[in-house]
């Protein structure tokens, strides 16, 4: 369907309007021209025509463009003492913000998509931001997000989120195994939930490994390949917190086979940064340096404001390495080291934890 002017001389080609070809006893542009001294026709108003010639009314051409409200401050102030008079539109924090947030909830495109968050070093906020990534998630789209806890080490799932029971990995592998399932493709949502644990406020699902630490160790990527199977059909995003030894049989077959972004998450220090770079390294052998640049993130976490190290000097140093590069400032509440709550979390972490689920959403 060609979109043409009302006066039918004009036709749209997806970039610019164009004269339509006129008959050979038309009127040449000389003789149809405007006098001297006359404005210049109006530019043409745009008909769209129906199958059968009929004009096709589109109410969003007569639509006034309508400028935001500002959400806060003076410019909010002025706009509410005016009665929306005086309209300074959104600020630039505001405009960020929704930026964020439209980044934030693109869904998967190709699910399911496995984020590892990995750290060569322990103590850095690791298991604790494989949650706040996958909560965050959760409390902004629709997709069907699981955190699974793949640390062969002591793991801090259990201390982040409320957990009603005791069940984990193993025993998800031992119920695979028993006589209930026939094959691990028979195992039904219903039965999964045993296994997980349901963060109401953020539709998040929780998958920790046992507390056992010689059970922990004893699981092997065999097993949790029958895992992954399982939450691959009922879930489009799949967090794993992995553990810190990077030759670990189940780190290094996530790290080089499961996983298709990787978010390293590096202390504002410089040992933990170290390890952060030695962490790209290992994975850059195996997976290419294309890979990293394209599908990883780091995180520089706990950033204070009187630290001693340049973090924005590591920051630059971290970007040549990968896609991007944030930081997360060093938020009271988390430090705590208890059972999060969003409510609780200062703006600016939250502004920055949101920053960071919109590179890797």
């Amino acid at each position: 369907m060609r979109l043409t002017s009302a006066d039918g001389r004009w036709w749209w080609n997806g970039h610019s309007w164009q004269p339509l070809p006129q008959p050979a006893d038309a009127e040449t542009p000389e003789a149809s021209a405007a006098p001297a001294g006359q404005p210049p026709p109006a530019a043409p108003s745009v008909v769209v025509a129906s199958a059968d010639g009929a004009p096709k009314f589109m109410p969003g051409r007569y639509a006034r463009p309508r400028t935001e409200a500002p959400g806060s401050g003076i410019a909010r102030r002025l706009y509410e003492l005016s009665g929306g008079r005086i309209n300074l539109g959104p600020s630039a924090e505001e405009l960020r913000h929704a930026r964020l947030l439209d980044m934030a909830r693109t869904p998967a495109v190709d699910p399911p998509a496995h984020i590892a968050v990995a750290s060569a070093k322990g103590g850095v906020g690791k298991s604790t931001m494989a949650l706040l990534i996958a909560s965050k998630m959760g409390l902004l789209r629709t997709d069907r997000i699981i955190a699974v806890e793949c640390n062969p080490h002591h793991g801090t799932f259990r201390s982040r989120v409320r957990t009603h029971h005791d069940r984990s990995v193993k025993d998800l592998i031992d119920f695979l195994d028993s006589s209930e399932v026939e094959r691990d493709q028979d195992l039904s949502l219903p039965m999964l939930h045993r296994f997980t644990t349901h963060v109401p406020e953020s539709r998040l699902e929780v998958m920790t490994a046992p507390t056992d630490p010689r059970i922990r160790q004893a699981l092997g990527k065999d097993d949790y390949r029958r895992v992954f199977n399982v939450l691959e059909r009922y879930f489009d995003i799949i967090v794993l917190d992995l553990g810190t030894g990077l030759l670990d049989d189940t780190t290094k077959y996530i790290l080089e086979e499961v996983c298709d972004q990787l978010v390293v998450v590096a202390p504002a220090e410089l040992d933990g940064a170290e390890l952060g770079a030695f962490t790209l390294e290992f994975v850059a052998d195996s997976r290419g340096v294309d890979w990293v640049r394209e599908r990883a993130v780091v995180v520089i976490n706990r950033v204070v404001k009187d630290t001693q190290v340049d973090v924005a000097g590591m920051e630059s140093y971290f970007r040549q390495w990968v896609r991007a590069c944030l930081r997360i400032s060093q938020d009271a509440h988390l430090k705590s080291g208890g059972i999060f709550d969003w409510t609780l979390i200062s703006r600016a972490a939250d502004e920055e934890i949101l920053a960071v689920t919109g590179e890797v959403a």
